[in-house]
C-alpha cells in the first residue's frame, strides 16, 4: 500500500494518511486491542513495548510503556473522547516526560473501499510552535516503520480469514532516498553511495526507503504472514551518527551464519553491526556484504 503521508493543516494541526490492504474492522481492532497493539507498535529496533493497557470506552484511559536495552523508558497515555467502531476514534495524548508543551488531541477516521482502508489521523497541538517542532522531527520514517508492521499484521489476519488472498509484498521509494542522499552533508557520503549500489545490486527484489531518518533496505518480494516484531522483511540500514564511521545496522544479523568478520555487536534483540570507515573497507568487504544480504533474503523465503 502507499506509504504514510504527513501534511500540515492550519496553524496547530497536521494530518497523517496511509492505506492498508485490509478491512477497517481489522485495522481498528489492531489499533485498540492490547494483544494486537503490542505486535506492531514497538518503536525502533532496541525498544520493546513492555506494557499496554486499554480501557476502550468514552472516558476510559490507555497507557503504553516502552523500554530499550539501556534501560531507558518512555510512556504515553491518554483519554478516549469518542469511539465509533470501526470508523472513528478520538483521544488525547500526553507523554510522561513530554518534549513539547501541552497535550495533543488525535482524531482517527477509517474509511474503506474495495477492501482497502484509508486511515486519516488529525493531530492538534497547543500551539503552532509545538506543531512545527514535531513536523521538523524525523517522525515520518518512524511512523512508516510502525505502519508497515501494522500492515503485515492486518494482512496476515485477513489471509487467515480468506485463505485465497495474495501474499504481502513491500514497496520501494528510491526517490526519497535520492533526495536524502542529495542533501546529505557527511564526510562519508561517497561510502554510503557505493554501499547503496552494492546492496541494491545483490537482489532485484531489494527495496529502499527512509526509516529512522536514514536509508534502510528491505525485501519487497512476496512473503508469507509473519510476526511483525521479528522485523523479518528488513535487511540493513545506514547510521550516520559518527562522522568517521558509517554503521550498517543489520536488524536480523543474528540469523547470519557466515559473517566473514564483517559483523559485530550481538545485541540482545538480534541486531549486529558493520563499521565502514573508508572505501578500502567497502572494497575489501563487498563480497562478504553481498553474501550476507543474499543469506538474509534466502532465510526470508
Amino acid at each position: 500500500m502507499t506509504k504514510v503521508k504527513v501534511k500540515a493543516k492550519g496553524d496547530r494541526e497536521f494530518v497523517i494518511t496511509r492505506r492498508f490492504k485490509a478491512p477497517r474492522e481489522l485495522v481498528f481492532d489492531a489499533m485498540t486491542k492490547p494483544t494486537l497493539i503490542k505486535k506492531w507498535l514497538n518503536g525502533p529496533p532496541g525498544w520493546t513495548m513492555t506494557a499496554c493497557k486499554v480501557d476502550l470506552r468514552v472516558g476510559g484511559k490507555f497507557r503504553y510503556v516502552w523500554k530499550n536495552q539501556s534501560g531507558q523508558g518512555m510512556a504515553l497515555g491518554g483519554v478516549y473522547k469518542e469511539i465509533k467502531r470501526p470508523e472513528r476514534l478520538v483521544n488525547t495524548e500526553l507523554f510522561d516526560d513530554p518534549w513539547y508543551d501541552g497535550d495533543a488531541l488525535s482524531t482517527t477516521v477509517l474509511t474503506e473501499k474495495n477492501g482497502v482502508t484509508l486511515m486519516t489521523i488529525t493531530a492538534r497541538y497547543e500551539s503552532k510552535k509545538v506543531r512545527d517542532g514535531i513536523l521538523a522531527s524525523p517522525m515520518e520514517g518512524g511512523l512508516e516503520f510502525s505502519y508497515q508492521q501494522l500492515e503485515e499484521l492486518v494482512t496476515a489476519q485477513e489471509k487467515k480469514a480468506k485463505p485465497g488472498n495474495a501474499l504481502y509484498t513491500g514497496i520501494s521509494e528510491p526517490d526519497k532516498v535520492d533526495a536524502y542522499m542529495k542533501q546529505l552533508k557527511h564526510p562519508l557520503h561517497n561510502l554510503a553511495t557505493e554501499l547503496r549500489r552494492i546492496i541494491l545490486k545483490a537482489d532485484k527484489r531489494i527495496g529502499e526507503g527512509i526509516f529512522w531518518n536514514a536509508p534502510t533496505f528491505y525485501f519487497t518480494g512476496e512473503m508469507e504472514p509473519f510476526d511483525p516484531k521479528t522485523y523479518k522483511r528488513y535487511l540493513v540500514g545506514f547510521n550516520f551518527f559518527k562522522q568517521d564511521t558509517l554503521r550498517l545496522i543489520f536488524l536480523r544479523g543474528a540469523d547470519v551464519k557466515k559473517r566473514g568478520g564483517l559483523l559485530e555487536g550481538e545485541y540482545k534483540d538480534g541486531r549486529w553491526i558493520a563499521l565502514i570507515r573508508n572505501l578500502t573497507d567497502v572494497k575489501n568487504n563487498e563480497k562478504v556484504l553481498t553474501a550476507i544480504i543474499k543469506e538474509l533474503i534466502k532465510k526470508i523465503q
